[in-house]
């Protein structure tokens, strides 16, 4: 299989260029879109998702018979870099072979972070919360520029990033970690040196949620959000970000399944022509990409089905309709656009408006310029392919993980712990890397013992045998909520001095305020973990600093 994947790694040269080039003029698109049929032009308004790691019948019915203009990869679809770049090359190739030609856009959720599509073998950045923690517009920069880096080098043309939510609502399910902060300066000024970063490398940049996903209190995935936030409020903190996106020439905007009853009485954004046009188009004057978010979400599809959801967006003003998952929801939707169109709820002026702003975003950013017949030799030292997962770019990872990590709280005389303690030290460990990597980093075990937090944790059974061990000190890593309870009730049960280190959300430090010392790390990265225990050992100073309040 491994020979199959090489043979068929068939990536141009000009894939790695690292500016876009220009290959039709406008009066060539316009022949173009003169030339389409009705249900070419319907195609281009879509990205679906396939099913695979290899293009099967239903992503050549979506490219061949639908004329689709994207394909969205997942986890699903990934395995290693030589077969992402064997399905993207193959996925172009066969858009060739339709009546027109026009290359595809392949698209992925890079954020970074728990918003990671790409793992195996490629660099994996820390999320947005991160680098805003480290305040760093030049690392913000650098994530973007290795991130698109390597995706254009895979073929991926498109990454659902960066986040520009501002994360002002602590309990927020849905967005927390992948938001820079809670500053509407600090999102705007990391979320626009990330975009200059991606597309310099020919990747469009989309930031999303439109019109502001930061101040939620419920998940667009299980049921819509409201936010009553006041229109001034709103246009002061929540669109921020995406005026200086704008401002800086972002891509693409991708709406929010949100209720702003301030901005539509009636309509989420993704539906609202109120937000999308008026707003988004007219006030802020983007000319870019809009795309909806996954249309299969609960959001919308508890209000409408797949068909009314794709017409009312579209309608509202959106160019590309996101439906990833269900064949027979990509198939209805695709349908009812293309009813509309022939019974005039969709003028065709307004169609060929979205797929004029459509080839020309892909004509921009050098899609039609790529020779996808070309074959890379795999073996060559100078292979595009090298540059996936390099030291080079690790080492940027790195920083970013290592800069972020954050002293929340420190009491004297706790930090640094002494690297061969006379006294007992025990690790509670949410997981095997933290514990791993605790005891890599130490050079004395003797008297350090780690036990891990069992999945089903009854904090009564479990705080009496934590504390049978008689330790000096008490080290905890936290990863979720139900953990930081548990801290905060073994705080009440000792006086054994506690250091807490936060994984995932620093909001999760707010739960257990009776620690003398919290650590803030964002992620649970290998280089973030080693950053916080390099800190707690003295071997590194903690310079992050913290992008939320946390006594909001």
């Amino acid at each position: 299989m491994r020979n199959i994947y090489t043979l068929l790694l068939c990536i141009s040269l000009a894939m790695s260029q690292t500016v876009p080039a220009i290959a039709l003029s406008d009066l060539e698109i316009d022949g173009i879109i003169g030339r389409m049929t009705l249900e070419e032009k319907v195609g281009q308004l879509f990205i679906c998702g396939i099913g695979g790691r290899q293009v099967g019948p239903v992503p050549k019915a979506h490219i061949t018979k639908r004329f689709i203009g994207g394909i969205i990869l997942y986890a699903k679809n990934i395995q290693t870099p030589e077969q992402v770049a064997a399905l993207t090359t193959e996925l172009q190739k066969l858009a060739q072979t339709t009546p027109k030609g026009i290359p595809l856009f392949i698209a992925i959720d890079q954020e970074g972070g728990k918003v990671t599509r790409l793992h195996k073998g490629a660099t994996t950045f820390p999320g947005n919360m991160a680098l805003g923690a480290t305040r760093s517009q030049k690392l913000a920069e650098k994530a973007g520029d290795v991130t698109g880096t390597e995706l254009a080098v895979l073929g991926i043309n498109l990454n659902f990033a960066p986040v520009l939510d501002v994360n002002t609502n602590p309990k927020n399910p849905a967005i927390g970690v992948r938001s820079f902060g809670d500053s509407a300066e600090n999102v705007s000024q990391l979320g626009s040196a990330y975009i200059r970063g991606l597309q310099r490398q020919g990747v469009l940049a989309t930031a999303k949620h439109f019109p502001g996903h930061g101040d939620t209190s419920a998940d667009s995935y299980k049921k819509l959000p409201l936010v009553a936030k006041k229109k001034k409020r709103m246009h002061d903190v929540d669109l921020s970000p995406f005026r200086v996106a704008i401002d800086a020439g972002v891509g693409a905007i991708m709406t929010a399944h949100v209720h702003y009853p301030e901005l539509d009485l009636k309509f989420p954004a993704t539906l609202s022509r109120t937000i999308l046009n008026k707003l988004l188009r007219q006030e802020l004057g983007f000319e870019g990409l809009i795309i909806t978010d996954d249309l299969e979400m609960k959001a919308i599809e508890e209000t409408h089905d797949i068909r009314h959801a794709s017409v009312a967006a579209f309608q509202a003003g959106a160019d590309i309709l996101l439906v990833p998952w269900t064949l027979k929801k990509q198939q209805s939707a695709y349908s009812a656009i293309l009813r509309a169109v022939k019974t005039r709820n969709i003028t065709k002026a307004r169609l060929d408006d979205s797929v004029r702003r459509i080839l020309k975003s892909k004509n921009a950013y050098g899609l039609f310029d790529r020779n996808y017949e070309h074959i890379a030799n795999p073996k060559a030292i100078n292979s595009p392919l090298s540059v996936v997962g390099s030291r080079k770019h690790r080492d940027i990872a790195q920083t970013i993980s290592t800069q972020a990590v954050t002293i929340v709280k420190d009491t004297p005389g706790i930090l640094p712990l002494d690297e061969a303690p006379k006294q007992p030290v025990l690790i509670v460990s949410p997981s095997r890397d933290f514990s791993n990597t605790f005891m890599k980093a130490h050079t004395e075990l003797a008297h350090v013992r780690t036990v891990m937090i069992p999945p089903k944790l009854i904090t009564r059974q479990y705080i009496p045998y934590l504390l049978s061990s008689k330790p000096s000190i008490i080290v905890v890593g936290i990863d979720n909520l139900q953990h930081a309870k548990m801290v905060h009730e073994l705080s009440q049960k000792t006086s054994v001095p506690i250091v807490a280190i936060s994984t995932a959300s620093p909001y999760h430090l707010r739960e257990c305020p009776n620690v003398e010392c919290a650590i803030a790390t964002y992620d649970d990265n290998y280089y973030s973990l080693l950053a916080a225990i390099e800190v707690l050992l003295g071997k590194r100073q903690a310079t992050g600093k913290l992008p939320v309040l946390l006594n909001r």
